[in-house]
């Protein structure tokens, strides 16, 4: 009879483990093989491969919808896909009012059709552009959206439950205890497996949303960006390269947008928004082939750029009215492009002047590369001002709960010649400058020195983070990952010296 009960269970264990033997990400700059790959559909799924993983002495590593550009899923051992785990419920508390939580892999398509769905209709105060990304991915990464007066999106989260290394599951909260819930609400998947995830949320509300085209030399100066972002509730600036003549940087203008809270009825039905919506996923399904030109051929890089922005930015001059869903999820369609993505944060003086310089220093660095021949970036450079954070692994972190931070990034399409080292330059000015800090989801493990620099800058918050860690996964199950070890628990005193600037 036990031959029969071991033969069932492993075909139970069998049935929760994907039939392909390998993964890769969106991008697919990162494929592995682990030695299983899970797709868990309950909480007792997950506690089931943690007590799997803690009996073989494995590792896990989660994935939800692979939209991060460095390693932080990798693993040699088991890979845990949270996908078919997307359960949500809207309620009410004493405490936080609206809340919605969801399990680890519900999109945030799902969450803001389950908020509109409500009554009254709910919608989160800011969240990514992309509305294809998952609950889990979201929060352990950090990631953003555009909102002025905002935080990360991890910040509006309340409570989490988390598997964690002795299989049974944990809730963190402020109530339960603040120190954890620093760690746990940006924790890189170090903790344990998410389980489920409570945000804040409040009424639905309308945004204006304005799109303009100002000219770079007369607009990009730290006055102009201050009054700019003071009056709006969120803010999002792009470069296009090469966008009003060949090589000329002088002609070149941004891609300004701009929301503002409004009580203005609505202007544009929820019927003109999908048909624009499918016009944007043809025009970037479009776009792309494009891009895979330039990728062949560098050098037509500024006609093809210039093509493209009169027949996207241009083309689509924007002021209205729309419920906020709409306008922060603004681009459908970006999907279709696949790119490599890096961007760093950095803590914003008071009159912008370094905010102003650094953006200015993107199109400088586009037209100094130019000259000689090379285009690293041919997709956009795109900056967000936001509030600090008080996660303890938030790139934007600070004491300071006022402290204004600019988050910066540059874009190309994958396998863009030269982009690896343009970026990697950036990156190390921002360092060098102002102690600037990786999103940990975009790519920055290829800049020189950064894993015993990100040692030396995050210190004690470090120390921190990693006495709630050892609490709840003393075996170290879910920490298998080359990057976060280096940053972890390298040498203490930093390699980042002046050979690497």
């Amino acid at each position: 009879m036990s031959g029969i009960f071991k033969k069932i269970e492993s075909l139970v264990e069998k049935g929760k483990e994907a039939h392909a033997k390998t993964w890769h990400n969106w991008a697919g700059n990162i494929v592995l093989e682990p030695e299983l790959i899970f797709h868990p559909k309950s909480l007792n799924d997950l506690q089931e491969i943690v007590k799997k993983a803690k009996k073989h002495g494995k590792k896990i590593r989660c994935v939800s919808e692979g939209h991060s550009w460095s390693t932080l899923s990798v693993t040699k051992d088991y890979l845990v896909i949270v996908r078919d785990m997307h359960q949500i419920q809207v309620e009410k508390s004493e405490k936080y009012g609206w809340t919605i939580t969801a399990e680890a892999g519900a999109t945030i398509k799902q969450m803001d059709d389950k908020l509109r769905q409500h009554k009254p209709p709910l919608s989160f105060d800011s969240m990514t552009v992309l509305s294809s990304v998952r609950a889990s991915g979201i929060v352990a990464t950090g990631s953003h959206g555009a909102k002025c007066a905002g935080a990360s999106i991890s910040d509006q989260v309340v409570k989490l439950q988390i598997v964690t290394g002795d299989g049974e599951l944990h809730v963190f909260s402020d109530e339960n205890d603040p120190k954890e819930m620093s760690a746990a609400r940006i924790n890189l998947g170090l903790l344990g497996i998410m389980y489920k995830i409570t945000w804040h949320v409040q009424p639905l509300f309308k945004l204006r949303m304005i799109d303009f085209q100002p000219p770079i030399k007369s607009w990009l100066y730290p006055a102009t960006l201050k009054e700019f972002v003071e009056k709006s509730d969120s803010v999002e600036v792009f470069y296009w390269p090469f966008n009003e003549s060949e090589l000329d940087r002088n002609d070149d203008k941004l891609w300004v947008k701009q929301w503002l809270r409004t009580d203005d009825p609505i202007t544009t039905s929820q019927a003109e928004l999908g048909m624009e919506r499918v016009c944007e996923d043809l025009e970037t399904r479009f776009g792309d082939k494009l891009y895979q030109f330039i990728v062949k051929c560098p050098e037509s890089t500024p006609y093809i750029t210039n093509l493209l922005w009169k027949a996207g930015p241009v083309s689509k001059p924007q002021n209205v009215v729309i419920p906020a869903p709409d306008a922060i999820h603004y681009q459908s369609g970006i999907d279709n492009i696949l790119c490599d993505d890096l961007e760093f944060t950095f803590k914003a003086d008071k009159d912008f002047a370094n905010v102003a310089e650094e953006f200015n220093h993107i199109v400088d660095s586009v037209y100094a590369y130019a000259k000689k021949g090379k285009f690293p970036m041919n997709l956009a450079a795109e900056m967000r001002i936001l509030k600090a954070s008080p996660s303890l692994l938030a790139s934007g972190y600070d004491e300071d709960p006022n402290a204004i931070y600019c988050f910066i990034e540059v874009l190309a399409i994958r396998h863009t010649s030269g982009f690896e080292e343009f970026s990697a330059e950036l990156a190390t000015r921002w360092m060098k400058k102002y102690k600037a800090r990786p999103h940990w989801a975009k790519a920055w493990e290829h800049v020189p020195g950064i894993k015993p620099y990100l040692r030396e800058i995050l210190g004690k918050r470090l120390e921190t983070f990693e006495s709630v860690r050892v609490k709840y996964d003393a075996d170290k199950i879910f920490f298998d990952n080359k990057s976060l070890e280096e940053v972890f628990y390298g040498s203490p005193k930093s390699t980042f010296t002046e050979s690497h600037l």
